[in-house]
C-alpha cells in the first residue's frame, strides 16, 4: 500500500455519546498541554498566507517549475500517518489540498508536532507544490505551524453534521464538514451583489433608512415591539422599508432602493424566518408595469451572471426565468382553476355564496376583495409553478397601492410567483393623499376591531403626500426566496446563516407547557395561579357508549409542523400513526405554540374522522388539546405524552 493511501474505516453507526465526547475532549486538552511543554503556543499568532488550495491548483505548474514556496494556512479534515511520513488533507477558503510532511524534511522536533495534532486543528505549511504519483495535487512541507488546536472533535466523517436543529444552531461547524452549505452561502453572496450591481448600472440610488420606527407600516404584518429609555417612548422594528422611501421619492430622489433586514413577529416555517431581507425599489414617473419589467431583468440576469444559465431546477422541477413572464389578473387565476368568476361582483352575500360552493371559509370582516383573495389563496398559489404575474388585486388587499382608472375597486398591483411562492409584490404606489388617509383610516377601523397586521395611521406620511409624491412605481423582492431558489434550498434556514430557533431549555410561557417528561428530567415547568383558571362545565348529558368507544385515539409522533400561510391560526403536522402512511392533521393552535417546538413532540389525536378541508388541505382527524381560561384569556396545551409510548398505540 502506497503512503498516500487513505486509511479505510468503518462507519460508526450512532454518533458518539456525551461520555465518549467528554473523553475525546480530555485527550486533545492532554496534547495541548504536551504543545505547550514543547514551547509551542497551541493557540498561535499571525501567519501569512501566500496562496489558497484554488489558486495553487490554477497556477500549479508555473508554481512547480519555479519551486515556489508557498505558504498556506486552514483546518485539519483527515490524517494518514505512516511511521516518519504523513499525509492531510487540509480545508481552506477555495476547498481542500494534500499535504505531505517527512519527517527529515521539517526535523525530529517538528515532527513531534505532527504526532499532537487531530483532525479539526488549524495549522499553517510552508512548502512547494507538486503532484504524487496518483496525479493529487499536494504540497511538501518544509515547516508547520500550529495555529489554533481544537478541543471539541468534529462530526464523524461519514455521518457528517445530519441534524438539522444542531445544523442550524452550530452553523460554523456546518460550513465546516458540509461543502454544499459554504456553497450555498458564497451563492448568496454573488446574488446579492449581482443584485446591487444590476440597480446601479441603471440609475438606482441605494439608502438607508431607519430600523426602529414610532410606527410600523408598509405591509400588513404583526411588529417586533422595544423601549428607546432616553425618548421614553415605545418604538417598532420596521416591517417594511416602504414608507420612508417613498418619502424620498417626494424628495427628488427618482430612483431608489434598499437591501436590508426587516423584522416581522409572526410564525416560522420553511418560507418564514422573523427577521429576513428584502430589496424594495422605487421610480419615480413609473408605473407597476415598469416594475414588472424590472423584475423579469432582475431575476433572470441574475440566473444568468451567477448560474450561468435562466434554465434551472427547483426541488427537481425544471423552471424556465427567461422573459417574458406571463400576466393573469387574480379573478382570471381564481376562475381559471375554480370556475368561479367574481369579474363585476361587487355584493359580499354573492363573494359568500361563490365561496361557499368551492368551500373556501373566510371571515365575517371579509368584504368581496377578500374573499377573492381567499378563493386564490386556497386554489391558485401553489398551481403557480412556472414564472408568472399576478395582478388586479382588489382594494381592500392593497391600501397602498393606486386604484385602476377603470375599475376603481381593483389596484394597479401585481404579485409574481414562482413554484406556488410569491416572490414579489409591486404596484403603481398611491399618491392621492386624501384616498391615503381613508385607506388608513380603514386599517385603523380594522385594527381596533383586533387585527393586529393592519396598518397604523402614519400623519407624517400623509404629510409628505400632501407636498406632493410624482406618479410612483415601486417593488419588493423577498431575497432570502429567491436565493432558495436559486440555490434549490428547500427550507429559508437552509439561506440563512444564523437563523432564528428557539431556546434550548428556555422558559416558556404558561400556554405553552410541554411534555412532562420535562419534569421527570428535573426542569421546573412553568407555575400558573389555578385561581385565575376556569374550565367549562362537565357535560351533564350522558353519550352513548357504543358510539363513544368507536372513536379510535392513538398515539401519534409529530414529524414536521409548519404555520399554515395566510392563516393566522393553523399549524399543519405531519404525523406517524404507526401506521405506512403519513397523517396531516391541522390545528388552530398558532396562537399558542410556534411549530418548531413541536417536532418531535408525542400526542394524542383522533384518527377516525372523515376528512375536513381547511384552507385547501385536508386535515385527516383532530389533536387533543386542553382548553381553559386563565385569567380572562383562553389558554390551551397541546395533550403530550411520555416519548417512550409508540406511535399508534391505542388509548383505551
Amino acid at each position: 500500500m502506497s503512503e498516500e493511501t487513505k486509511n479505510i474505516q468503518v462507519p460508526e453507526e450512532e454518533a458518539i455519546s456525551e461520555k465518549e465526547l467528554n473523553e475525546q475532549m480530555q485527550v486533545r486538552i492532554n496534547k495541548m498541554h504536551q504543545i505547550e511543554e514543547h514551547g509551542w503556543k497551541p493557540f498561535g499568532h499571525k501567519f501569512e498566507v501566500t496562496n489558497y488550495s484554488g489558486d495553487i491548483n490554477q497556477n500549479f505548474e508555473e508554481l512547480a517549475a519555479n519551486e515556489t514556496v508557498v505558504r498556506v494556512a486552514g483546518r485539519i479534515m483527515a490524517i494518514r500517518g505512516h511511521g516518519k511520513t504523513c499525509f492531510m488533507d487540509m480545508q481552506d477558503k477555495d476547498g481542500r489540498i494534500q499535504l505531505y510532511v517527512r519527517k527529515d524534511a521539517i526535523g525530529e522536533e517538528k515532527y513531534a508536532l505532527i504526532k499532537l495534532l487531530d483532525i479539526g486543528d488549524i495549522i499553517g505549511v510552508s512548502g512547494t507544490v507538486f503532484r504524487t504519483h496518483m496525479g493529487e495535487l499536494s504540497v511538501k512541507a518544509v515547516d508547520v505551524e500550529i495555529l489554533s488546536k481544537s478541543l471539541r472533535p468534529l462530526p464523524e466523517k461519514w455521518h457528517g453534521l445530519k441534524d438539522v436543529d444542531t445544523r442550524y444552531r452550530q452553523r460554523y461547524v456546518d460550513l465546516i464538514v458540509n461543502p454544499k452549505v459554504r456553497r450555498t452561502f458564497v451563492l448568496r453572496s454573488k446574488i446579492i451583489k449581482t443584485l446591487r450591481e444590476i440597480l446601479d448600472d441603471n440609475g438606482y440610488l441605494e439608502v438607508e433608512t431607519p430600523i426602529m420606527n414610532t410606527i410600523p407600516g408598509g405591509a400588513a404584518a404583526r411588529p417586533f415591539i422595544t423601549y428607546h429609555n432616553a425618548l421614553d417612548m415605545q418604538l417598532y422594528l420596521r416591517i417594511a422599508t416602504e414608507l420612508h422611501l417613498k418619502r424620498l421619492v417626494v424628495g427628488g430622489f427618482d430612483r431608489v432602493y434598499e437591501l436590508g433586514r426587516v423584522f416581522r413577529n409572526e410564525g416560522i416555517d420553511i418560507k418564514h424566518n422573523p427577521e429576513f431581507t428584502s430589496v424594495e425599489i422605487y421610480q419615480a414617473y413609473g408605473d407597476y408595469t415598469d416594475m414588472m419589467d424590472l423584475t423579469e431583468k432582475i431575476i433572470s440576469e441574475i440566473a444568468q451572471k451567477v448560474l450561468g444559465t435562466m434554465k434551472i431546477t427547483y426541488e427537481g422541477q425544471e423552471i424556465d426565468l427567461t422573459p417574458p413572464w406571463p400576466r393573469l389578473s387574480m379573478i382570471e387565476a381564481v376562475a381559471k382553476y375554480t370556475g368561479q368568476n367574481f369579474e363585476g361582483v361587487t355584493d359580499v352575500e354573492t363573494a359568500r355564496k361563490m365561496a361557499d360552493a368551492i368551500h373556501v371559509e373566510y371571515e365575517p370582516t371579509f368584504g368581496v376583495g377578500k374573499i377573492i383573495n381567499a378563493c386564490f389563496d386556497e386554489y391558485v398559489e401553489d398551481k403557480l409553478i412556472q414564472p408568472v404575474f399576478i395582478t388586479g388585486h382588489p382594494k381592500e388587499i392593497s391600501p397602498l397601492a393606486k386604484s385602476n382608472p377603470d375599475n376603481p375597486e381593483i389596484t394597479d398591483r401585481f404579485e409574481g410567483y414562482i413554484y406556488g411562492r410569491e416572490m414579489c409584490n409591486g404596484f403603481t404606489e398611491l399618491n392621492d393623499p386624501i384616498d391615503q388617509r381613508e385607506r388608513f383610516l380603514k386599517q385603523v377601523e380594522e385594527r381596533n376591531a383586533g387585527d393586529e397586521e393592519a396598518n397604523m395611521m402614519d400623519e407624517d406620511f400623509l404629510n409628505a403626500l400632501e407636498h406632493g409624491l410624482p406618479p410612483t412605481g415601486g417593488l419588493g423582492i423577498g431575497v432570502d426566496r429567491l436565493v432558495m431558489l436559486l440555490t434549490d434550498s428547500s427550507s429559508i434556514r437552509d439561506v440563512l446563516l444564523f437563523p432564528t430557533m428557539k431556546n434550548i431549555g428556555g422558559e416558556k410561557t404558561a400556554n405553552k407547557v410541554n411534555s412532562a417528561d420535562e419534569a421527570a428530567n428535573g426542569e421546573a415547568l412553568p407555575k400558573i395561579d389555578l385561581s385565575k383558571v376556569k374550565v367549562d362545565p362537565l357535560f351533564e348529558d350522558f353519550v352513548d357508549f357504543d358510539t363513544f368507544c368507536k372513536s379510535d385515539f392513538r398515539v401519534v409522533k409529530v414529524e414536521a409542523c409548519e404555520a399554515v400561510p395566510k392563516s393566522k391560526k393553523l399549524l399543519r403536522f405531519t404525523l406517524n400513526d404507526g401506521s405506512d402512511k403519513k397523517r396531516t392533521i391541522l390545528s388552530g393552535i398558532r396562537e399558542f405554540y410556534e411549530p418548531e417546538e413541536l417536532v418531535g413532540k408525542t400526542c394524542v389525536a383522533i384518527t377516525n374522522l372523515p376528512p375536513r378541508k381547511m384552507m385547501g388541505i385536508d386535515s385527516e382527524g383532530m389533536l387533543i388539546s386542553a382548553v381553559y381560561e386563565y385569567d380572562g384569556k383562553e389558554g390551551l396545551n397541546l395533550l403530550m405524552l411520555d416519548d417512550n409510548i409508540p406511535a399508534g398505540a391505542k388509548l383505551r
